[in-house]
C-alpha cells in the first residue's frame, strides 16, 4: 500500500506531495526509481534526467514568443517553468488554418480532443483557434462531426456532443451574441437527431461508447461487437448529453425559443437515469457503464473522467460528490482511467493514466473541497510535464512511463490544456459566466504563497490578479484597492488590479490510494442443453450467475443447471475483491422464437454480398429499399426483442464513418432504430446481429417496417447501406 505525506506547514515547502515513487518539491520532481529528477533553474529553462525526455540533451528552453499570454509568477521557478511550457506549446498547436493540431504525432482536428481541451483551457488561451476547429468540425448538414469511433462512427459513438459544452464554453468567455447565434442551430440539431436515435427512454440514458474510451477491447469486455457497443450506456457519455441539453435550455431562453423546458426535462431524466442505475452506495462512486443484450447490467468499475463530470456538473449531490473523490481508486502515478484495470489489454485506456482526465478529476477534487486529491492530481500532472519536458498524451499507471503505451503524442493538446487547468481553473478557480468572470481558488497548504497573474484579458479588460496565502475560501476581494464580491463584471474595461486573499482553511480529506490491480478474466461460457459451463479464471474465488441481468445463485463450480427460460451470463469474482466483466449472454429458450427470412421484402439491387448460409439477403442503400414491410404474427402478447442479421462492408471496426440506420415501425409506431455498424473493409462474408429493441407486441398480424429517415443519416451523408438477411423476434422470458 502505498503511504502519503505532505509535509511541512504554509510556506515551509520542502515536499509539497510526496508518495513512494515521486516527490513534487520545491525544487521540481525526485523520482525514486532511477533518481530520475526535473527542476527549472528559472520560468524558462526545465531540466530532466529522464531516459525517456522528449529533449534528448534533457533541456527545454523558451523559444516561443509567448508575450501576448498573461505572466505567472509563483512561489516556485518550476511551476513558472511548467506553465509557461504548455503555454509555448499551446502556440505550437496553432496550426496554419487557425485550427489547433490534435498532437505533434496527431494532424488534424478531432471534435472531442478539441472540445475537452477547450473546456480545459483553450477557450480563453487561444480563443480564435478554439472557434475556428469547433467550426471545422460541422458537417455539410450543420450537424456536430462524430469523426471517431467504433463501426462507423455515430452512433455506436454518441460523445460529439461535447462540442456544445466547449461552444458554450468560448460563449462565456467572449460574450459574443453572434457566435451564439452560430452555434445554436448546429447544437439543436445533433441534439434532436440524439434524441431520436441514442436516448433510452427506459432508463433515461444515453446509449453509445465511453467518451473518449473508444478502442473497444481497451474498455469492453472482448465478446463485445460494435452493435453491443451501440447499445451501452455509459456514464461518461451520459454526463456530457446532460451538459448539453442544460446549455441548450438556456440558449432556448436567451434566444427567444420555446423548447427551453424540453431540454431541461430530458436532462433531468439523464440526471435521474445516472443516479438511479449506475449509482453504487456501497462503492460510493458510480458505475463505469450498463451493458448486455436483451438485459443491461452494470460494469461496477469506476470511470475516472464521467465520475468528475458528474460531480463538476452537479449531477452527484454534494455528498455524493464528496464520497466520490474519497473513494475512487488512485495510484501513485496518477488515476486510472478506469479501474480495475483488465488483464492481458496492454495499457493505452486500460491500465494508463491521461493528463487531460486527471486535470478533469482535479477539479472535481477541488469542488468537493478534497485537498488531497487536487494535491495528488497536480504532482501527477507536473512530474509528467517535468520529467518528459512535454505534455504526452498517456502514461502507464504503473510506471509512470510513457513508453508502453500503445500510441502516443508529444505536444498533446487536451494534455496541455489540462496542465494549464492547474493554475486557471483550480488555483485561481476562474468560473467563466454568461455576465462575469467569478473565482473560486483552491490552494493546498502545502502550496501557499503569492501567486501573480499579469496582464489576462477578459473581454475588454486586461487584469493583473494577485492571490495570497492558501484555502478554499475568499477572506478578501479587492479590484483597484475597493473590495468587492469575488468576480469581475464582464462590462469592465481597461487594465484593473485584482486581489484575493484567501481564508487559510481546508477541509480535511482522504482519498483511496493504492496499488494498481486487475480483474479477473472473463468468464467463456458454452451452453450445453440446459447446463452452462465455463472454464476456471484465474484469481477466481467464486462466480456469480446472472438471469435476465439480476443475480441468481454464487458458486464454486464451473458449471450453472438452468431451470428457467432467460438469458443468462456469469461474472468471476476475484480473490483480490475485484469482479470481472460477465460473459457473453446466453439465451436459454423455450423456442419461442420468429425468424423471418428478408430476402424477398424488397427489391434486389446487384451487391457483393456472400449469402448467410444460403438464405439470400436484402440490400439496403440510399436509392433502394428506403422502406421495407415485414408482416409477422405473433402468436403471444409479450415483450418481444427484435434485431437483424446483417452485414456492412463499408468500413473496418476501427475506422471511417458508414455505419447504416434504419429507423424500425410497427405500423405507425416507432419502435426505435436498428443500427448495423462496420463489420471490416470488403468483407462481405461477415454477418452479426444488430443491438435488440426490446418491445411489447400484441398478439396477432403487424407490420413490421424499416424505413430511412432524415435523422438516420450518418456521418458520411452518402453512404449508408447495408445488406440484411433475416428477422428475429425473441420472446422475453421472465425470470
Amino acid at each position: 500500500m502505498t503511504v502519503l505525506l505532505l509535509l511541512g506547514g504554509c510556506c515551509g515547502r520542502e515536499n509539497i506531495w510526496k508518495t513512494d515513487t515521486f516527490s513534487l518539491t520545491s525544487d521540481g520532481v525526485i523520482q525514486k526509481e532511477g533518481d530520475y529528477r526535473a527542476s527549472a533553474p528559472d520560468s524558462r529553462t526545465l531540466l530532466s534526467n529522464y531516459p525517456e525526455a522528449d529533449i534528448p540533451e534533457g533541456r527545454w528552453v523558451l523559444s516561443r514568443d509567448i508575450s501576448r499570454f498573461a505572466a505567472y509568477s509563483a512561489p516556485t521557478t518550476f511551476e513558472e517553468a511548467v506553465y509557461n511550457m504548455a503555454l509555448e506549446e499551446s502556440e505550437k498547436a496553432v496550426e496554419a488554418d487557425s485550427t489547433l493540431r490534435t498532437g505533434r504525432e496527431w494532424a488534424g482536428v478531432w471534435t472531442r480532443d478539441v472540445s475537452y481541451s477547450t473546456l480545459l483551457a483553450m477557450s480563453h488561451i487561444q480563443t480564435g483557434a478554439a472557434r475556428s476547429s469547433l467550426l471545422r468540425k460541422v458537417d455539410s448538414r450543420g450537424r456536430i462531426i462524430q469523426d471517431t469511433g467504433t463501426g462507423g462512427s455515430w452512433p455506436v459513438s454518441t460523445d460529439r456532443i461535447v462540442w456544445a459544452v466547449a461552444a458554450w464554453e468560448i460563449y462565456k468567455v467572449t460574450g459574443d451574441g453572434k457566435w451564439l447565434e452560430t452555434i445554436y442551430p448546429v447544437i439543436k440539431q445533433s441534439v434532436e437527431d440524439d434524441i431520436l436515435t441514442a436516448y433510452d427512454a427506459d432508463t433515461g440514458l444515453v446509449k453509445g461508447e465511453s467518451s473518449y474510451l473508444d478502442w473497444r477491447e481497451q474498455e469492453y469486455p472482448l465478446w463485445m461487437t460494435p452493435s453491443d457497443i451501440c447499445n451501452s450506456e455509459n456514464l461518461g457519455t451520459a454526463c456530457v448529453h446532460y451538459r448539453a441539453l442544460r446549455i441548450l435550455s438556456e440558449m432556448e431562453s436567451l434566444l427567444g425559443g420555446a423548447d427551453a423546458g424540453k431540454y431541461d426535462t430530458l436532462a433531468d431524466g439523464i440526471r435521474d437515469g445516472i443516479n438511479n442505475y449506475l449509482w453504487q452506495e456501497d462503492k460510493g462512486y458510480y458505475a463505469q457503464y450498463l451493458y448486455g443484450r436483451q438485459f443491461l447490467t452494470a460494469s461496477p468499475r469506476s470511470e475516472t473522467l464521467g465520475e468528475a463530470l458528474a460531480v463538476l456538473w452537479d449531477i452527484a449531490s454534494p455528498e455524493q460528490a464528496r464520497r466520490i473523490c474519497a473513494s475512487v481508486a488512485n495510484q501513485p502515478f496518477g488515476t486510472s482511467c478506469f479501474f480495475p484495470n483488465i488483464p492481458g489489454i496492454p495499457p493505452y485506456h486500460n491500465d494508463a493514466m491521461w493528463p487531460f482526465v486527471q486535470a478533469f478529476w482535479m477539479k472535481a477534487c477541488a469542488y468537493a473541497g478534497n485537498e488531497k486529491g487536487v494535491l495528488h492530481s497536480i504532482a501527477s500532472i507536473m512530474r509528467n510535464a517535468g520529467l518528459y519536458l512535454t505534455n504526452k498524451e498517456n502514461m502507464v499507471i504503473g510506471t509512470g512511463d510513457w513508453q508502453g503505451t500503445q500510441i502516443n503524442s508529444s505536444n498533446m493538446l487536451w494534455s496541455l490544456s489540462g496542465n494549464l487547468s492547474i493554475v486557471y481553473s483550480v488555483l485561481f478557480g476562474m468560473n467563466y459566466g454568461k455576465d462575469r468572470l467569478s473565482f473560486t481558488p483552491f490552494v493546498p497548504k502545502s502550496m501557499c504563497g503569492t501567486r501573480k497573474l499579469e496582464g489576462f484579458t477578459y473581454r475588454k479588460a486586461v487584469l493583473d490578479i494577485t492571490l495570497e496565502g492558501y484555502g478554499s475560501g475568499i477572506s478578501a476581494f479587492y479590484i483597484d484597492g475597493e473590495k468587492a464580491d469575488a468576480a469581475v463584471p464582464g462590462t469592465l474595461e481597461g487594465k484593473h488590479e485584482v486581489r484575493i486573499v484567501l481564508d487559510s482553511k481546508i477541509p480535511s480529506s482522504q482519498i483511496n490510494m493504492g496499488p494498481n490491480a486487475y480483474s479477473p478474466d472473463t468468464p467463456v461460457c458454452i451452453r450445453s442443453g440446459n447446463t452452462l459451463n465455463w472454464e476456471p479464471c484465474q484469481g477466481a474465488k467464486v462466480y456469480r450467475v446472472l438471469g435476465n441481468g439480476k443475480p441468481v445463485r454464487e458458486t464454486e463450480a464451473c458449471f450453472y443447471q438452468m431451470e428457467k427460460y432467460g438469458e443468462y451470463q456469469v461474472v468471476a469474482l476475484g480473490t483480490n475483491g475485484y469482479e470481472s466483466f460477465a460473459s457473453e449472454p446466453v439465451i436459454f429458450s423455450n423456442g419461442n422464437l420468429i425468424t423471418v427470412p428478408l430476402a424477398g421484402f424488397g427489391k434486389m439491387e446487384s451487391a457483393p454480398y456472400t449469402q448467410y448460409e444460403g438464405a439470400g439477403y436484402l440490400p439496403l442503400s440510399l436509392k433502394e429499399n428506403l422502406e421495407v414491410s415485414i408482416p409477422v404474427n405473433i402468436p403471444e402478447s409479450g415483450h418481444y426483442a427484435i434485431d437483424f442479421l446483417y452485414a456492412n462492408a463499408n468500413g473496418t471496426i476501427q475506422s471511417e464513418n458508414r455505419c447504416a440506420i434504419r429507423t424500425l415501425w410497427d405500423g405507425e409506431q416507432r419502435l426505435g432504430v436498428v443500427v448495423m455498424p462496420q463489420c471490416g473493409l470488403g468483407e462481405y462474408g461477415i454477418w452479426k446481429y444488430t443491438s435488440p429493441r426490446i418491445v411489447m407486441m400484441e398478439e396477432g398480424e403487424h407490420l413490421l417496417r424499416l424505413t430511412f429517415q432524415p435523422e438516420n443519416t450518418n456521418m458520411n451523408i452518402d453512404i449508408n447501406s447495408a445488406a440484411i438477411s433475416k428477422m428475429r423476434l425473441i420472446r422475453i422470458n421472465q425470470l
